[in-house]
């Protein structure tokens, strides 16, 4: 098996040249989704399957051939790999470098199990409507994921507050308030977003949705 290499920014894989090579391209079958990075431009992803070489990613982002994607399994894993193929929903990735893609696998479950890292979220600024038993008020999405959003609020929040959050695109969410950090709040949503729907969030708060 391979040796991993853990820093404070990233985990980088060592290949042991005693390992045996002969199930290099075995693919396993995933349904993650994973943060994504192409050119300058964020999104999230569905990663379908896995193996040493490369992945099949579901993709709501455009991507075209020889493009370099990096993939963040976790806050602290994240892998490189080039667009070798690719269709309006889904592409295929070849790394660099093989990896071991069941150590990679086994570590990130242990990070969730363990909840050394979080859902995988994007960075944003939107305004929204937040409705509670204080009546509504405006305040702005700072970073969102399928589970969650941090909000920047009026100070009037308080943990176990319920709340109704409207989005200018229409999309309403529930949830309740699990901390709160001077102005800033983190929501626990009721209802996860999909990934279709956290493109929309994200680029809204990016200025560049169309539509």
């Amino acid at each position: 098996m391979q040796q991993l290499k853990q820093s404070s920014a990233h985990i980088t894989l060592l290949p042991d040249p005693s390992e045996d090579r002969r199930a290099n391209h075995r693919t396993r079958t995933v349904f993650r989704v994973a943060r994504a990075q192409v050119h300058h431009e964020e999104g999230l992803v569905y990663i379908r399957n896995i193996s040493d070489s490369g992945m099949k990613l579901g993709i709501g982002m455009p991507v075209v051939l020889n493009d370099l994607v990096r993939v963040w399994l976790s806050e602290t894993i994240s892998i490189e790999g080039r667009v070798v193929w690719e269709n309006e929903a889904e592409c295929g990735l070849q790394f660099a470098k093989e990896i071991d893609s069941v150590a990679v696998l086994r570590l990130t479950a242990e990070q969730i199990r363990s909840g050394e890292t979080r859902a995988p979220r994007l960075s944003t600024d939107l305004p929204a409507v937040v409705t509670s038993e204080h009546g509504m008020r405006s305040a702005r999405i700072r970073d969102v994921s399928q589970r969650g959003m941090k909000i920047a609020h009026d100070g009037s929040f308080a943990p176990g507050l319920a709340v109704k959050i409207l989005l200018e695109s229409g999309i309403e969410r529930r949830g309740f308030v699990r901390w709160v950090r001077d102005e800033l709040a983190g929501i626990s949503l009721t209802e996860l977003f999909s990934v279709d729907e956290l493109r929309i969030v994200h680029t809204l708060g990016s200025g560049t949705y169309n539509g």
